[in-house]
């Protein structure tokens, strides 16, 4: 396949479309060995080889996600600088944790829901988010406690939405697509708000929102969703989903869906609902220190820590998947975010007197980069959900809202028991340590994060061709001598390989079902065994052998004569 497949599926013709039906018919009505894999979706690893429409593409969502964020930083930053506005903070982030949660439950059934939610988003949000810009700033100017309550509710009813539906443009692309996307719109959102001189102007409450939504509009557009039909009721060549067929960036066969695991109306999977829970626990604690800093920042001339923490934190995760490519790994980031946390708090317990907003600065680096490698591990999940990224986005943006509108109260509450004497800020820095053990060995430790992190397109063509050579094998096994049948050819070859690179008994058993195809969930079941062992034991196989994925493993296998 070229590198334009993705540029070119958003200017499909009504034509293609027809032969792309055609066409799957007839795949439909063929055996299942002749089954074609689904296309493979270059990322934006490839940038520089694919076309125009999909560099747009690219910046459209980078620029459009990142005035999104900019815009909530505008409003989460009133409340830490006009008095009116403080005692109603929770307000803004409460109204947008619910506003996602009755979209993720609208679009829990999948189907016609999903079109009718996202074309009634599409007709509140701008509303709301006009509604905020107006209220916000003039709530600031009077000092008035209700217009500022008022304006945060709009808000709220703005933000949550509008970041689901950046979510669902977010899983029209690859998930390496949103591995370069997310860190540079965390960079982009870090630009803009150290440009803006006050975050009561116009500019920042009024314009980068509707220019957000602006842009949200002109890419759904692009991919199918056109605005005549976001605003009145889906033509009748749309499908179900309320998406024209012209558009239909992500591959549904059956055999995809089978291979994954998942069914579309599936429930989240237990590992994207630790997810969830895990970016609300870190939210909790890295913005229950918002309020503790009472020193000077050194970085304030750059927009303050947390905006050079955005801007560290894009730069490097961009160039980690700039350098790793299709072999980049989630796993790595997760490693990287928790001690880098644990470095904050310890700073916190030893030098909050005198480093306070340093051990901050850390803190933040070590959660933007959780948080960015969410977003990445929410589009894969969007995407084997069969398109229904609303739901998965709904409930995400709920969690991480709900988790910092209890670390904003939080932090009011152990501010004012620091500042009484009651409590030291060493205590607090251990229990958030103690929390993020908990969070990181109980609720989502690193098998976990591997698991949702199963990259498409190479896991699957490996699968396929494992099937395929499986296939093959059986279907000549007839023909071979007494006692050579395929199954026993490949454990045979299997232990050839595990007694000449040394693999433990447990690793000889892993590589028999890594041979056949199996998935790591398949081998933890049928091995009796967790998951994160089941991974350990494969990552331990791929160093000895010096492969990298499953299908070079089985052809080393298939090869090895021993």
């Amino acid at each position: 396949m070229s590198a334009c497949t993705h540029a070119r599926e958003h200017t499909e013709t009504t034509a293609a479309a027809t032969d792309e039906t055609a066409g799957a018919a007839n795949a439909a009505a063929s055996p299942p060995s002749a089954m074609p894999e689904p296309p493979e979706r270059p990322g934006c690893g490839s940038l520089g080889a694919v076309g125009d429409s999909a560099i747009l593409d690219f910046l459209i969502i980078v620029l459009g996600f990142g005035l999104c964020r900019a815009w909530i930083v505008f409003c989460l930053g009133a409340p830490l600088s006009f008095p009116a506005a403080s005692p109603t903070h929770w307000v803004y982030l409460t109204a947008g944790a619910l506003c996602s949660v009755a979209v993720a439950l609208v679009c829990r059934r999948g189907g016609a829901a999903v079109a009718a939610a996202r074309g009634l988003l599409f007709k509140i949000t701008p509303v709301a988010l006009l509604a905020s810009g107006v209220l916000i700033p003039l709530a600031v100017r009077t000092n008035s406690e209700a217009l500022m309550v008022c304006g945060f509710v709009a808000g709220g009813i703005g933000a949550g939405p509008l970041q689901a539906l950046w979510g669902d443009r977010f899983s029209h692309h690859s998930v390496q697509f949103a591995a370069f996307a997310s860190p540079v719109a965390a960079i982009v959102t870090a630009v803009v708000a150290a440009l803006s001189s006050s975050q009561t102007s116009f500019m920042g409450f009024v314009v980068v929102p509707l220019l957000s939504f602006a842009l949200l509009a002109f890419h759904a557009g692009r991919t199918g969703h056109p605005w005549h039909e976001l605003m009145g009721r889906p033509s009748q060549s749309s499908d179900a989903t309320g998406r024209a067929p012209a558009a239909a960036p992500m591959p549904t066969a059956p055999a995809v869906v089978r291979s994954l695991g998942l069914r579309a109306g599936s429930r989240v999977p237990l590992g994207v609902g630790k997810l969830m829970f895990s970016i609300m626990a870190f939210s909790l604690l890295c913005r229950m220190f918002d309020t503790m800093n009472q020193g000077d920042d050194p970085l304030s001339f750059l927009g303050g820590s947390p905006i050079f923490a955005l801007v560290v934190v894009g730069v490097a995760f961009f160039a980690i998947v700039a350098k790793v490519r299709e072999r980049f790994n989630p796993t790595l980031i997760y490693r990287l975010s928790l001690p880098i946390m644990v470095a904050g708090y310890v700073a916190i317990a030893l030098l909050f007197d005198t480093h306070a907003a340093m051990s901050l600065l850390i803190i933040n680096v070590g959660y933007e980069f959780f948080d960015i490698l969410t977003w990445v591990l929410f589009v894969d999940a969007a995407r084997r959900r069969n398109e229904n990224a609303l739901y998965i986005f709904g409930l995400g943006v709920a969690f991480m809202f709900c988790g910092m509108a209890l670390g904003n109260a939080a932090s009011h509450v152990v501010n004012s028991l620091l500042i009484g004497g009651n409590l030291q800020a060493n205590a607090v820095a251990m229990a958030a340590i103690l929390c993020l053990v908990i969070v990181a060995f109980l609720v989502l430790p690193e098998g976990t994060v591997a698991q949702l992190s199963r990259r498409e397109g190479h896991g699957d063509k490996a699968e396929s061709a494992a099937a395929r050579a499986e296939a093959a094998a059986s279907e000549t096994a007839p023909a071979a001598e007494e006692g050579a049948t395929a199954p026993g050819r490949i454990e045979r070859h299997c232990a050839a390989v595990a007694r000449d690179f040394g693999l433990t008994p447990r690793e000889s058993e892993v590589i028999v079902l890594l041979a056949y195809g199996r998935t790591l969930a398949i081998i933890a079941r049928d091995l009796h065994i967790a998951q994160g062992t089941a991974r350990t034991h494969i990552e331990n196989i791929y160093r000895k052998l010096d492969v990298h994925k499953q299908q070079e493993l089985i052809d080393l296998v298939e090869s090895h004569e021993g």
